[in-house]
């Protein structure tokens, strides 16, 4: 019986992604050879191709002459790097991407609250001890502050909000730091994390939205603040 092309390399590639997504594939790793996948999903190589080139247009995967083909990262910074520079000009700009944060990642807590696994729960946990550990010995907890809030959108369960929340990290990584050194800022932003932790953990959605709320929206405040003093 004849492989139907489209159909066929669009549901192996689905599987691979999924794979992925699932961590069962990581960045980096090797895929297995033509032959195995064509055997290992019952398609013939032709249709593992066009899956893998599919994969590849949109930055899944990455072929190696001679090498194989490998997980990649999709490439976020044909988006980002454009928003940064308007970051670093535009002090307005950084605000609005906070106001926007505000209406996106209360959502993203409600829905944390009710998909999360006791594995991301227990990742969010460690994110935190990492933060107070790192504010204890005088640090900031910046990048610990932005992990949290990846983790958060991932155990919400939806990619594009996964990219978004990524997206935003690296935009505003300049601006956290500014905000971070003012006077007792990080010691706020933990305790407000654990808060939204604990909703999250007791899957009670509500509260989750109600803490991440009002945690943008003192970060939103100390943006301007920050800003003005500049």
């Amino acid at each position: 019986m004849r492989d139907k092309p489209q159909k066929r390399y669009e549901e192996l590639a689905e599987k691979l992604m999924q794979k992925i997504h699932d961590g069962e594939l990581r960045t980096g790793d090797k895929l297995p050879s033509e032959r195995y996948l064509a055997k290992e999903y019952g398609v013939s190589r032709s249709v593992v191709r066009e899956a893998l080139r599919s994969m590849e247009r949109i930055g899944c995967v990455e072929a190696r002459m001679g090498g194989g083909t490998f997980v990649t990262s999709p490439e976020i910074s044909a988006v980002v790097d454009p928003l940064a520079l308007i970051v670093a000009q535009d002090n307005q700009f950084a605000v609005e991407v906070t106001e926007a944060r505000l209406i996106l990642e209360t959502e993203i807590a409600k829905l944390a609250a009710r998909r999360r696994t006791e594995l991301q729960v227990k990742e969010m946990h460690r994110t935190l001890e990492q933060m107070q550990k790192e504010i204890l010995k005088g640090g900031k907890g910046v990048e610990e502050d932005a992990r949290f809030h990846t983790q958060l959108a991932k155990a919400a369960g939806n990619r594009v909000l996964q990219i978004w929340v990524s997206a935003c990290a690296e935009v505003l990584n300049h601006s956290m730091k500014v905000t971070q050194y003012m006077e007792g800022v990080p010691q706020k932003a933990l305790i407000d994390h654990e808060k939204i932790l604990k909703a999250v953990e007791e899957q009670d959605g509500d509260m989750a939205e109600q803490y991440i709320r009002e945690h943008l929206l003192s970060a939103h405040e100390n943006l301007k603040k920050a800003w003005n003093k500049e």
